[in-house]
């Protein structure tokens, strides 16, 4: 078969009507909001706390201006500083675009704004330049980063270049005062109660800097409005971090603060709903990874006092969780961050998978025992089953109630140009097509009735609606990049929805002895006709 050439699902789709536009009537919906510059500015803002939607970046920008205006303008700066960089060294427009590049930028600025000793305008204006060149300097990080870890299953940089730039920036500008960035205020009241009922908005405040409480809130309302779902897992973190820092002795007018609670926030939304699919497995890993994430900010005010905790701990957490998931938990697989908008999308990704792949496995198991039943099949709504049966009645030529291979060959040939792969191009045309039967005869006649037609046709639509969900959730599973699917990678993906490896027969059923693993496009064939 010509490695060109169109695959089955690709041919049967021209059958089908072009499929309805998605339509989004909710007022929420990301389409609404800016692109462009503006858009790329406020999902930088935004991706600092793992959202991906404009109008969560706009409220962000409001908090910044509440905690102080200098905040705000040197956030600007920082981040325009970055994106600007990535723009001149042309490192993607993608990630950009998704804000990315930007991140790490903002949270300089933020940081930068309490380094500044004075409110001279000459003094703001001396940080803006640094800051301009810290942001700068994130993106390179950034980018050297990505070209030392560049596999999939490697370490991300998350906000370690923010944490390196700005530690620099404290020691360049501030050496004298390197703790005025996370200083613990005197408490109006110690009641460990109230410390934890604080801590919680000002926690998500602390991602950003922001010790103001209004801050704090719309910074959570910043996440709420995009992703109800990381909102919760935030809150869960923040709790177990304040409440592992209470029980080992810390101050409650910090935690009140959120200075241990922030980190928390950042480890429970990445692992349990950005990385991983959320679900039990992915809650437990998050919700164990924040105590150790408290007890290495711990160990860094203890041996590397003189420089803020700032966002390192949980960067460390999320490297240490994920290696250690992957070796505990091999079928929770990890995504890149650029590629989840929320949790909840995650979370749709995976019930898209847990049902075709879960399809895909019983109806392999009843074809290799030849037991497969149509009995319980979903019926198509009525007007679709309309649209089925008129399909079939164009297809079937001779009237007789059957579709036989001339017929789709018929149905499906293109007009070619007589260039000499002609032949080659109707060899594979008629090899796809005699797969096809065998695949949706299940009587056996060699030929195909409306029953059979009918289940195929159900089969393309569900994966024509939902191809994009699953193969995101699939791609990571090719833990070794080379764009096919082997034995171990197919079980992988098969274990993590619940379902056991394939067998022996499946196995031989699925690669037909291809010991390099089958293409992607492949790999949905076998989800259509097994």
């Amino acid at each position: 078969m010509l490695d060109n050439s169109p695959s089955v699902y690709e041919r049967l789709q021209a059958l089908l009507p072009a499929p309805p536009p998605v339509s989004r009537h909710h007022w929420l919906a990301e389409h609404r909001f800016p692109t462009g510059r503006w858009g790329i500015a406020l999902r930088s803002f935004s991706q600092v706390i793992f959202i991906n939607h404009p109008l969560s970046g706009a409220l962000l920008l409001l908090a910044f201006l509440l905690q102080s205006p200098q905040m705000a303008v040197f956030a600007v700066v920082g981040m325009a500083a970055a994106n600007t960089v990535s723009r001149l060294l042309n490192l993607g427009q993608s990630l950009r675009d998704q804000g990315i590049h930007g991140f790490n930028g903002a949270l300089v600025g933020c940081a930068a704004a309490f380094l500044s000793e004075s409110s001279s305008l000459f003094d703001a204006a001396r940080m803006a330049i640094f800051v301009a060149l810290g942001g700068g300097l994130t993106t390179m990080l950034i980018e050297l980063w990505r070209r030392r870890f560049h596999r999939r299953g490697d370490p991300p940089a998350l906000t370690l270049p923010f944490c390196l730039t700005t530690w620099g920036l404290v020691v360049l500008v501030s050496p004298r005062i390197p703790n005025s960035i996370e200083t613990v205020q005197a408490a109006a009241s110690n009641s460990s109660l109230q410390a934890l009922a604080l801590g919680i908005p000002h926690s998500f405040g602390q991602v950003f800097l922001c010790s103001d409480l209004a801050s704090g809130w719309l910074v959570l309302l910043a996440v709420a409005v995009a992703s109800p779902m990381a909102v919760a897992l935030g809150t869960c973190g923040a709790l177990v971090g304040m409440i592992t820092a209470l029980a080992s002795g810390t101050d409650p007018a910090a935690i009140a603060q959120g200075l241990w609670g922030y980190n928390g926030v950042l480890v429970a939304i990445a692992l349990g709903g950005i990385f991983h699919a959320p679900g039990r497995r992915s809650l437990v890993v998050a919700l164990v990874g924040v105590p150790l994430a408290g007890l290495i900010q711990a160990m860094q005010v203890r041996w590397i006092g003189n420089l803020p905790p700032l966002t390192l701990s949980f960067v460390l957490t999320t490297w240490m969780m994920q290696r250690l998931a992957g070796r505990a938990l091999p079928a929770l697989i990890p995504v890149a961050l650029h590629a989840v908008v929320t949790p909840e999308e995650h979370r749709k990704r995976f019930l898209v998978a847990n049902e075709l792949l879960g399809s895909f496995r019983q109806n392999l198991k009843q074809r290799t025992e030849s037991t497969f039943s149509s009995v319980g099949l979903e019926q198509p709504k009525p007007e679709r089953n309309y649209q089925i049966q008129h399909l079939f009645n164009q297809l079937d030529r001779n009237r007789d109630g059957n579709l036989s291979l001339e017929e789709l060959r018929h149905a499906l040939a293109v007009d070619e140009a007589s260039d000499g792969t002609q032949p080659r191009r109707t060899s594979a045309l008629n090899d796809q097509l005699e797969a096809t039967i065998a695949s949706m005869d299940l009587n056996g006649d060699g030929r195909i009735d409306r029953n059979e037609f009918n289940l195929l046709i159900q089969r393309l639509q569900r994966l024509r609606q939902e191809e994009e969900r699953l193969l995101l959730y699939l791609m990571p599973g090719d833990t070794n990049g080379n764009d096919r699917l082997d034995h171990d990678e197919l079980d992988r993906l098969l274990t993590s929805i619940g379902q056991s490896p394939l067998t022996f027969k499946e196995q031989a059923f699925v690669f037909m002895g291809d010991k390099q693993g089958i293409s992607w496009h492949d790999f949905v064939d076998r989800l259509l006709l097994s």
